[in-house]
């Protein structure tokens, strides 16, 4: 994937994205062994609207979308981190279920170390030819800033920056209400409490990452009213409640974690115009998100340059 990176930094509007989800993590390992930046974003699709706007002066990359748990974080970490590199700060996605119960389960296999194969890769466009070379040959004449199946047959893809193709959303409730989330349903968890395996988990990557002297800012970014509505209250979400607690909150702050939890914000909770799926908030809103995170005084101990500006 070092031929995508150096592809990459020679125009800022260049896009990728393969036609397989197994081969972001070696793409954008490369971008960050490329770029060294100072500033790195994991997470979910939840985090992949991240910007570097937000974090000037510093050099950033938004890695979302290639780890999911708090294991994967460790050794995403470790990867990026074999050769005397480590960033300065860490800003990952941080929510309440990721402590539950097998919640590594949903994503075993996307932690894929192996690039995919010169034939796997020509296999699938093999494919797309059979079943519509249209659509193929339709999106060739942008072939010149935009590499990648997904990204020549769609137009989406990842920016230089690791950030995703801005979506738009549209203030249709209905949409949000027929997206299929709901609490209870994956990865919307319900349970008793958070699961100690997890937490096993969550303390190693904080370890390492404290061993490498990078500052750990943790968030939870918005649901939608749909969500929230189903969690608050329900007897079940106990999990949810937990993870809410000021006890928790004082764990996290005196791991050295700077956390913030937006899931709740009064002024994107019943704004369906704000929200790609009940979960995703749209990119302004991360934006405004990262501009108030980047603000606070916490951060700004951390992050010096900031402050400063």
């Amino acid at each position: 994937m070092s031929w995508v990176s150096t592809w990459q930094n020679w125009a800022p509007d260049r896009i990728w994205r393969g036609g397989d989800g197994h081969s972001f993590l070696t793409y954008k390992v490369a971008r960050v062994l490329d770029l060294k930046p100072e500033i790195i974003v994991v997470g979910p699709l939840r985090a992949n609207s991240f910007r570097g706007d937000a974090f000037v002066p510093y050099k950033f990359y938004n890695a979302g979308l290639t780890v999911f748990t708090f294991d994967q974080y460790r050794r995403f970490l470790e990867l990026i981190c074999r050769d005397g590199y480590a960033p300065r700060g860490l800003v990952f996605n941080l929510d309440y279920w990721m402590f539950s119960s097998g919640f590594d389960h949903y994503f075993v296999d996307r932690f894929d170390e192996k690039p995919s194969t010169h034939v796997a890769d020509l296999l699938r466009v093999v494919a797309q030819l059979r079943e519509d070379p249209f659509r193929l040959w339709r999106g060739m004449p942008a072939a010149d800033h935009v590499h990648g199946l997904y990204a020549i047959l769609t137009g989406e893809g990842f920016n230089a920056d690791g950030s995703s193709i801005v979506w738009t959303s549209a203030p249709d409730r209905q949409r949000l209400l027929d997206d299929g989330t709901a609490a209870g349903n994956p990865p919307v968890a319900l349970g008793d409490h958070m699961a100690s395996e997890q937490v096993a988990e969550f303390e190693q990557f904080i370890a390492f990452a404290k061993e490498k002297h990078i500052a750990l800012v943790g968030v939870q970014l918005p649901f939608y009213e749909k969500i929230l509505n189903g969690l608050n209250g329900n007897p079940e979400a106990g999990i949810w409640r937990e993870f809410a607690s000021a006890e928790w909150q004082q764990r996290l702050a005196a791991a050295g974690v700077t956390f913030f939890d937006f899931s709740d914000t009064p002024e994107y909770r019943d704004k369906p115009e704000r929200f790609i799926t009940s979960l995703e908030p749209d990119a302004m809103t991360v934006g405004q998100i990262a501009r108030r995170m980047m603000a606070d005084p916490r951060v700004r101990a951390l992050l010096p340059k900031i402050g400063a500006q």
